[in-house]
This record gives structure tokens, sequence and C-alpha cells, in this order.
């Protein structure tokens, strides 16, 4: 997930830590810096986290932009100076115009805070901000403060407990995010013992307020709130991956960026679902019958690595080089589940990597080359090595360009499928699409709980992609009315067929049909009583100019059917009316009429 690490470069920022010797000295400044260090350190183990370098006091600035080059944030962050007095709302309304620019309004981004915790002064202060906010959430003054909701705020407060000032400037702190509805945690260190204890006395404490309280906030101080924060915010989402019943089919994987619980919008009060703790592959998919549908997120598919310690590998190398060299094979426990199985890989693998042997026909190495390969086949393979599920399903995916569909929780039917995901022309990673909660998420598709094999299929029945549906949406054209002109042409189109008809009856009720089911889908109703006062005017221009009947009966027709409140629905189609060619002199047609006229008449 993005993230903008803030540090505050306030004149107070400057201040020396309290409680500490001279030789000892360092400011908060200096403190930040360290804490910034120790977080791109831990981030530095995935290098998975975008992350941008922001400063700010009345003004900000972005020193880094999001990138993954942590040692480009950390050389930056050295050469920052202090600025001039702080003014919290101007971090806030900037952050949020951030986010939106590089990610959007549905990423997950963090915030990580630097900060004194002041307070400000005069009009641009956080008190002041707040006792304006109240009561006006609504106006347009303060629209900044949705754009920042979907963001969580992170305070890593640098201050004493001892300091009153610092204390009352955290609880306006918790007030802001109380107050705007922002998501946020502030970290700060332990009250001291001595302060907790009833033994000191208050006027001990008004006397010397900072005393007593020398490694309350320090390096250590420090390195316990990054690895909370990181511990929060930061922990790989674990889970265990499944292929099928064979036991050797599962690993540990990482999800990232760790996935949200999922809330129903229709039912705020349910309990959010989460993800199950083994996600299990139910079957395979050609990925052009899966297509692009909907989904709630994406995350990569890390195989957990476990790494093992350098005592262990050394002692490994230097103590055990001979026992390696000789047995090659571990030993199996008899006692376990699948031991047939472990033994039967055991036997293959040992046919396929058996060496050499001296005197073997058809051997031309010698037999110091032969030992130099027993010697180099002993060593012990590393994590990165040895055999992964995940590198084989990933390498199987992109080869047959397939997505597994994967069951993410069997009690509320939430699914969703693996695929191989290309950023750039060489690297390739596995990636999951989480799908909206349901089985019947994906309308082509039908109900994922149908799903089976194309060999079981009975007679009469297709397996292919998609599935027949009543009315499919998808093979409709679109209708889009995004300004005035695109409307304005669509209504002129029907006028031109109208005026051609009977030649263009059909096209002009095709153009119709298509403008009014678009209405009805948006609501646009007034458009269709706007439509059938447009047919009135133009019969009466029309009869003006001794166009054809048939024109002036067909418009007379569509406006009486647009006006219909029966034909509301989408299903219904208007159709043109039918016309009968009659002889006029059979019908007794008075002198002076027209015969183009007497040529048309209602069945």
């Amino acid at each position: 997930m993005p993230t903008i690490i803030a540090l505050d470069v306030s004149l107070s920022m400057q201040r020396t830590i309290p409680g500490r010797s001279e030789e000892n000295a360092i400011t908060y400044h200096q403190l930040a810096l360290k804490g910034i260090s120790q977080l791109l350190e831990y981030l530095s183990i995935s290098k998975l986290e975008y992350v941008a370098l922001l400063t700010y006091s009345s003004s900000c600035e972005l020193k880094v932009d999001f990138t993954r080059d942590y040692d480009q944030i950390k050389q930056v962050v050295k050469k920052v100076e202090a600025v001039d007095k702080l003014c919290f709302i101007t971090l806030m309304k900037n952050v949020g115009s951030i986010f939106t620019t590089n990610w959007g309004t549905q990423s997950q981004c963090q915030v990580i805070a630097f900060t004194d915790c002041g307070l400000g002064f005069g009009s641009t202060s956080l008190k002041t901000f707040l006792q304006n906010y109240a009561g006006k959430e609504h106006e347009p003054e303060y629209a900044w403060v949705k754009a920042i909701k979907p963001v969580k705020w992170n305070f890593i407060c640098l201050g004493v407990h001892a300091d009153n000032y610092f204390t009352r400037a955290v609880g306006v702190y918790q007030q802001l995010l109380d107050l705007t509805g922002v998501k946020g945690q502030l970290y700060m260190t332990k009250a001291p013992k001595d302060l907790e204890s009833s033994d000191t006395s208050i006027t001990e404490t008004l006397k010397n307020p900072l005393a007593g309280h020398k490694s309350e906030l320090g390096r250590t101080a420090m390195f316990e709130m990054i690895e909370k924060l990181c511990e929060t915010n930061y922990k790989p989402y674990e889970v265990v991956l499944k292929c099928g019943g064979y036991f050797r089919l599962e690993c540990q994987v990482i999800l990232w960026p760790p996935p949200l619980p999922y809330q129903p919008p229709e039912n705020d009060k349910a309990a959010p679902v989460t993800l199950a703790p083994k996600l299990e592959i139910c079957g395979y998919l050609s990925l052009s019958d899966i297509g692009s549908p909907s989904s709630l997120s994406r995350h990569l598919i890390i195989p957990k690595i476990e790494r093992e310690k350098p005592s262990r590998r050394s002692s490994d190398k230097s103590g055990s080089a001979s026992k390696l060299s000789t047995d090659k094979s571990p030993k199996l426990d008899v006692n376990n589940v699948n031991y047939e199985y472990e033994k039967l890989e055991q036997d293959i693998r040992d046919f396929y990597t058996k060496d050499v042997k001296d005197g073997d026909e058809g051997s031309g190495q010698a037999p110091e080359e032969a030992d130099k390969n027993t010697s180099n086949t002993s060593v012990p393979l590393n994590e990165m090595q040895k055999e992964s599920m995940c590198a084989l399903l990933h390498g199987a995916l992109k080869v047959e360009n397939l997505a597994a569909l994967v069951l993410l929780n069997p009690e509320k039917s939430w699914y969703g499928f693996l695929y191989s995901y290309a950023d750039s022309k060489k690297k390739s990673n596995l990636m999951l699409n989480i799908l909206p909660l349901g089985s019947n998420v994906i309308p082509w598709l039908g109900d994922l709980q149908m799903l089976g094999f194309a060999e079981d299929v009975m007679a009469g029945e297709t397996a292919s992609f998609p599935v027949k549906a009543d009315k499919r949406s998808y093979s409709q054209s679109c209708v889009v009315w995004i300004n005035r002109v695109s409307l304005q042409s669509d209504v002129q189109k029907v006028l031109r067929h109208a005026k051609k008809m009977p030649e263009k009856t059909q096209h002009f009720y095709k153009e119709l049909n298509r403008i009014r089911r678009a209405a009805l889908s948006i609501g646009f109703i007034e458009l269709l009583e706007a439509m059938a006062t447009l047919f009135d005017k133009e019969a009466i221009n029309l009869t003006a100019l001794n166009a054809n009947p048939e024109c002036m009966v067909q418009l007379k027709h569509a406006s009486l059917e647009l006006r219909k409140p029966s034909n509301r629905d989408l299903k219904v189609s208007i159709v043109p009316v039918p016309v009968q060619t009659v002889n006029p002199t059979a019908q007794g047609v008075p002198p002076g009429v027209p015969p183009a006229a007497a040529n048309f008449v209602f069945n």
C-alpha cells in the first residue's frame, strides 16, 4: 500500500529532548530521522511498499515522490532543515490531493507523521480548526475532509509524559481523529513508573517536571514505537494455499497488500467477512472465459521463505559435511501418516539424481571429477532452491494461459482467481483477484458452485461459455450522454429517419427504442415526454409540406406510445403501426383529396 512519511520541520522540532546529559543530547528532529531510518530498514525486507517523503510546517513540500528506492529517501531526509511554524491542516489538505492524483480513492493508503504534536498558532492552529469545523461538516469549505477519510494516519508522538503541553496536544490530536471521522492511531512512549506512582508529590513535579525521565524518550523508545507501528500496519498476511488432495501441493504464502475485511453494503450491521486461513483451488478456467469481471482488490502471492539462522548454517557446513556426503537421503519417519508417499518420492528423486559410479559404461568422467560432482550434490539446498508449489502453479498458469478458481471463504461462498500477471516483458507474478461476495458474480460464467469438468457434460448440454441469459446487456450497444451534443445528435438521427419514411420506418423505431431504453435505465422520464411533444410538432410541419402521409401516421403513433405508462418497461418495444394500402375509387374518396392521402388507412 502506498505510504507517505510526513516529517514535521517546524522550529519546535529543533529543541533538545529533556532529561538527557549534554554528551548524549539529541533533538526531536534527530530522533525522528533515526525512526525514519528504522522504518525504511523494516520495509527493505520485502521492498514492496511505495514510499514518499513529505515535509510540512506552514507549507508542504514533496521531497521524494513515490518510489521503492529507499536509499534515495535516506539520503534526502538527511539534508532536511527546519523552516518555520507548524500548520497541520496544510498537511491534511495536501495529502488528500497527492493520494487522489497518484492512486485514486480506492487504494489503501498510509500516512506516518513524525511530530512533537505541535498545535500551531492563531487562525491556523488545530484548536481553531476544530472550533470552526464543529457543525459545518457538509459545507463546501471542508469538502477536502472526505478525500482523506480512506487514508489511515499514524502519529509517532515525540514527547515526554511530564510535559503538560505535550499531553494536552495529544488529546487534541485524538479529538481531531474523532471529530473528522478519519482513521488513525497515536503511538507514544510508555509512561515512566515514577510518574505513575503516588509517591511523587505534585510540588516536586511542578518544580522539576522533566527530571527523572532520562530513558523515557530515546533511541530504544523510538524503535519500540516503530516496531509496534510495523506490527500493526505492515505485518504479512499469511495463509495456506492448497491445490488438490496431495499433501505436498500446499504451502504457506503471503498476500500483499493485506486484504481488508469485506463489509457487505446491503447489511451494515453484519460482521465483516474475512478470508479463511486456508485457500483451496477448486479448478481451472481459460483466461478468455473469465474476461475482466468486477473485483474488490488484487494481491500478490508470495511464497513464505523460512530463513535459516547463520549459526546453524555454519555448523551444517563444518561439522556435518562428512555426514552429508555419505548420507544424502534424509531418514523418514515410519509412523508418519504420509510415509508411503514420502518413500515413493524419495525413490523417484534418488533414481533421477543418482551419481555415475566408477567403471560404468559410457562414463567419460575421471574418478576425481566424479568425486567432485558427488561432493557438490551433497551440499544442502537453501530455501530459494527448494521446490515450491507456488512456482509450479505460476509456471503452469503462465504457459497454459489459465486461471485457477480459488475458494476464499467456504461459509460465505466467496471466490477469487489466480493468474499470472506480467508488469513487464521479463517479470511476471502470481496475482490473486478477489471477487465480490457470492457465487453468482460473473454473469457469463453462471453460478460458480455449479461448475464441473468438461468430460461430465451430459448429452444435449454444452460446455462452452458464455452462459446463455434472457437478455445479455453486454451485447447491446451502449448509449452515453455525457454532454448536450451527444443527446442532441441521437434525437436528430431519429428525426432524419422519420422524414424518410416509409423507407426508413424500421430504422426509425430501432433508434427510438434504443433512446427510450437508455432513458428508462437512468430514470430520464422527461426525455420521453419531450420526444413525444417533438413528434407532434414534426407531424404538423410535415403535413404543411405535403410530405408522405405515413410519416404523420407513424409520428402520431410513436407520440402516443411514448406517453403510455405501460411502455415504461425495458422489455417492451414500440413497433410500427400497420398501414393498409386501398383503392381510393373503391372507398368513394371525395373529390379534392390527394390520392396519396387516401392510400393509407388504419386496420
